[in-house]
């Protein structure tokens, strides 16, 4: 079996998007999504903690804005999904390339 077909769900995402040319990720860890942060490290990833949902999707438009690659973010379910609505809502309505990842339950 390859790499891919043993790694955890969560893992494959992180090395999906470093295929893709992602380089940072902005989020905050919690207990719904940590398998989403397995693999971050792994795939050579640089994380950005943010004290708020909300933060971490404006620091991932702002950086979009500024380097021209997507923004991401790893968020939680719920109000953490929610409350990256407004940066979501921003980046959308300028065009900018925001991609916000949540778990499920």
């Amino acid at each position: 079996m390859s790499d891919t077909q043993t790694r955890p769900l969560g893992a494959q995402i992180s090395h999906m998007l470093k295929s893709r040319g992602v380089e940072v990720i902005f989020g905050i860890p919690g207990v719904h999504n940590q398998e989403m942060y397995r693999g971050i490290e792994e795939a050579g990833l640089t994380h950005v903690l943010a004290r708020h949902e909300q933060g971490a999707g404006f620091m991932a438009d702002g950086y979009a804005r500024a380097t021209g690659k997507p923004g991401v973010a790893y968020v939680i379910t719920g109000p953490g999904l929610c409350n990256t609505m407004t940066p979501m809502g921003q980046a959308y309505s300028d065009s900018v390339p925001l991609l916000v990842l949540s778990s499920c339950l």
